[in-house]
């Protein structure tokens, strides 16, 4: 039995190694997996990190404004960009909104039939190669997390168009509301920051420094499962496994000799390494063969 068990995990560990060079289509389509999940944080794991403040604003102002939408991979084609690899691809978008489509057609990027045409580049990391996210055209020195003040006199705050509160009001922002900001700058009183106009259209406007608070380069916080590369993810499972083979083995040494104790102690035991499994698991199959198993969270 055990010989068994050894056998498979070679087989497995092999099969991993040959399936873990990811090309950069699969890469664009765990993204797009992921996203059509509305799990946003494990899908900011394939992007560059210098676009994250792109995909949190476009999670944020117009992915959440349309919560049926489908993205469906329909073309792809490898090329070379001033010496950088890249992919062409082309999006189904199914389920829609007409927000969603005003905003994209001011990116110039949806066709006559609501699909996106996008060239994504491919960028080598010390975390590996991570895809470029451009659905969000918000630039800056130093990008950062905002969260607006919420006080007693005052409930919300205001963008505007210039660095006075006698310009143009281009949003208002309630108290706890996130936004991204340019932490960089040299007045004292007013930061730049990133709104959606009426007409779809992303602004650049300014906010008062006083209103905002707990500024965090960190947009995404990834769990620990799915943090974990595959072949650690694989260790992992087949160390959690050994015991859950001999689960009844475990229930004759816990229940039979801990009394009640020990029956609770045990039971939390194994749901807990069955979960833990079954989180890792998720994962493996993910990276690999791109099946989505419901993603269960403790």
């Amino acid at each position: 039995m055990k010989e068994k068990i050894l056998n498979v995990s070679i087989l497995c560990l092999c099969l991993l190694c040959l399936c873990s060079c990811s090309n950069d289509g699969r890469r664009v389509r765990k993204f797009i997996g992921r996203m059509n999940a509305k799990e946003v944080n494990a899908a900011s794991k394939y992007i560059y990190p210098a676009d994250h403040a792109s995909l949190y604003f476009f999670n944020e102002e117009v992915f959440s404004r349309t919560p049926n939408l489908l993205l469906k991979l329909k073309k792809k084609e490898n090329i070379m960009v001033d010496g950088e690899k890249g992919v062409v691809v082309k999006f189904e978008c199914k389920n829609v909104s007409q927000f969603f489509v005003n905003y994209m057609q001011n990116l110039n990027m949806l066709d006559i039939n609501n699909c996106i045409v996008d060239t994504i580049l491919v960028k080598e990391t010390g975390e590996g190669k991570k895809i470029t996210f451009n659905w969000a055209k918000i630039k800056g020195e130093n990008l950062y997390l905002a969260s607006i003040k919420a006080e007693q006199d005052k409930t919300s705050s205001f963008i505007y168009s210039n660095k006075s509160e006698k310009s143009d009001i281009l949003g208002e922002l309630k108290g706890g509301k996130k936004i991204v900001i340019d932490g960089y700058s040299e007045d004292a009183e007013w930061v730049q920051c990133f709104t959606i106009d009426h007409t779809c259209r992303i602004l650049q406007g300014y906010m008062k420094k006083n209103s905002a608070k707990s500024y965090d380069s960190l947009f995404f916080s990834l769990g620990i499962f799915e943090g974990l590369s595959l072949l650690i993810a694989f260790i992992i499972l087949v160390v959690i496994a050994f015991p859950l083979i001999y689960i009844g083995s475990l229930f004759d040494l816990v229940f039979g000799r801990g009394g009640i104790i020990g029956i609770v102690i045990g039971v939390a035991l194994i749901l807990g390494l069955i979960g833990v499994a079954y989180l890792l698991l998720e994962n493996i199959l993910y990276e690999l063969f791109l099946i989505k198993l419901p993603l269960i969270k403790f």
